[in-house]
C-alpha cells in the first residue's frame, strides 16, 4: 500500500479522534449531542486501529543492520568449539 496514503489516512483518523475525543467532555450527557460525539469517536479510534494494522502488515520488517548480523555470525561459529 501507498506509504503517502497511509500517512494521510492516519493524519485523518488521529484528527476525527482527537476532535471527538476532546469536544466529548463539553457535551451535555443524555443529548443527541453527545451520542454522536461519542459514535464520531468510536468511528475515529476504529479507523485508527484499521490504519495502523494496514501499516504494519503492509511493509515488512526493516533489515537488521550490519553489526547485528555480525553478532549472530559470531554467536553461531563461537559455539562449535575449536
Amino acid at each position: 500500500m501507498d506509504p503517502q496514503l497511509l500517512r494521510a489516512a492516519l493524519r485523518m483518523a488521529v484528527l476525527i479522534a482527537g476532535l471527538a475525543l476532546v469536544m466529548l467532555p463539553f457535551q451535555p450527557s443524555g443529548s443527541a449531542e453527545f451520542v454522536v460525539t461519542v459514535m464520531a469517536a468510536v468511528v475515529g479510534l476504529v479507523f485508527l486501529a484499521v490504519v495502523a494494522w494496514l501499516a504494519r502488515t503492509a511493509h515488512p520488517p526493516l533489515p537488521r543492520s550490519a553489526g547485528e548480523q555480525r553478532k549472530d555470525y559470531n554467536k553461531r561459529f563461537s559455539r562449535r568449539g575449536p
